[in-house]
């Protein structure tokens, strides 16, 4: 079977790649910089440009499966994330439906976000598939406007969207602030109340999003993937720290000070012309106090459930890490 894997050579995709490659499919990736493929460097995909994309899909050999990873997760504005999220999805449908591509093709699988989705209720009640999406942040909106554009074509092509919540692993550099900072003792985290997160090892979402496209019956239908069991993500970071090693202790920080460090990020993001990763939409959504959702779905049409124990995730991630030097 042929894939085509978008957004490859970042963090999630190339663990989708590895995956697919190891099962013994034929893997193709198309990329926007040929200088960004550090990741795929053992791996044995086909690379093309995407600027060629449109060739390789109506000249080629047909594909089987999309899954469509490639995206912004930070902008100055909307029209970053509109024009990477939203208008890039659309051109790649686009280029799908059409007879020849559409006749051959079984699944296309959008992977979107929990932020599409917005945090949970005060209640800290988790977020099922068919609740009212209510995302807070910039890129949140543009990923909920992406999956309308993706539905808006199911009736036409096999569409299959995944919702992954904060996702941590080898590769990843979002997450790695929270292990950097356990080798100097400290947790920082917001001041007040616990803060209830879902989060998924990356092995086991690319497990997922795979178990999405081949199943049967996840046509037409959204899926979040996530561990069953949120986590508290000051004992997250805690946790982090005692598998290293390390005893550390929380820092709580007043959230007046997260938002001034925030518009900090923010001005700092317009001065060298390319965002920060803590920023004030980040802030917005880390002040909630929850982020669950439901993996109710997903286990019951996938008979899929993230089965990496958190402890042996947070010492392979750790490891990797060190072994990279990036701790």
């Amino acid at each position: 079977m042929r894939f085509l894997v978008t957004g490859a050579t970042g963090f999630i995709g190339s663990h989708v790649a590895e995956l697919l490659i190891a099962r013994g499919f034929d893997v193709v990736c198309p990329v926007r910089n040929p200088g960004s493929l550090r990741h795929l460097q053992e791996v044995p995909v086909t690379v093309v440009s995407n600027s060629s994309l449109g060739s390789v899909i109506a000249d080629g050999p047909p594909f089987d499966y999309v899954i469509h990873l490639a995206a912004a997760t930070r902008g100055l504005n909307y029209h970053d994330y509109e024009t990477a999220n939203v208008d890039w999805t659309l051109r790649l449908l686009e280029l799908f439906d059409r007879k020849a591509a559409a006749d051959s093709l079984k699944r296309f699988v959008f992977v979107s976000s929990q932020a599409a989705a917005g945090p949970s209720p005060d209640d800290a009640k988790s977020v099922v598939e068919t609740d009212p999406p209510r995302p807070l942040s910039l890129y949140g909106i543009s990923k909920l406007e992406a999956e309308k554009v993706v539905m808006s074509l199911s009736k036409t092509l096999p569409i299959t969207i995944v919702r992954p919540p904060t996702v941590f692993g080898p590769r990843d550099v979002d997450v790695l602030g929270v292990f950097k900072c356990a080798r100097w003792r400290f947790v920082p985290c917001m001041a007040g109340p616990d803060r209830l997160v879902s989060i998924v090892y990356v092995e086991d979402l690319a497990d997922g999003i795979l178990a999405a496209a081949l199943s049967p019956v996840s046509q037409g239908k959204i899926y979040f993937m996530a561990n069953p069991d949120p986590v508290v993500w000051k004992e997250f970071a805690l946790l982090v720290s005692k598998v290293m090693g390390y005893r550390a202790v929380p820092l709580p920080v007043p959230l007046h000070i997260m938002k001034l460090v925030a518009k900090a990020g923010d001005l700092l993001g317009k001065v060298r012309g390319s965002p920060t990763l803590f920023r004030t939409e980040k802030f917005h959504e880390m002040k909630q106090i929850a982020w669950v959702c439901s993996v109710d779905r997903a286990r019951t049409d996938l008979q899929w459930m993230a089965r990496t124990p958190i402890t042996e995730a947070i010492a392979k991630t750790a490891r990797w890490y060190r072994e990279h030097g990036w701790l």
